[in-house]
């Protein structure tokens, strides 16, 4: 209900920015266009780790693949948003990942 009455005061969009979730999701409004930019952009190949236990760490969420448990010391790697390695064990093999992409 309060998510309702912020978008009706035009503070938060109501949509489906991602897929894989049920029911509306809500959004500030320069979160929307930010993603939507962020479409048209050439992928760069850059490759971002994080700690398993960081809330970013969408493998098997979100992203596809086997879920990384959310354990200290455990990394997660994403090139173009795609899930590349998980230590201890491969998420993705390369070929694997160019083609997801």
């Amino acid at each position: 209900m309060a998510f309702r009455r912020l978008e009706d005061r035009g503070e938060i969009r109501g949509g489906r920015f991602v897929d894989g979730f049920l029911g509306e999701q809500f959004a500030l409004p320069v979160a929307v266009e930010s993603v939507r930019a962020m479409r048209s952009l050439p992928l760069s190949g850059d490759t971002i780790t994080l700690s398993a236990a960081d809330p970013l760490n969408l493998v098997g969420i979100l992203v596809p693949g086997e879920r990384v448990p959310a354990i200290s010391g455990r990394k997660v790697s994403y090139r173009d948003g795609v899930g590349v390695t998980a230590e201890p064990q491969n998420l993705l093999t390369e070929e694997d990942a160019a083609q997801a992409v």
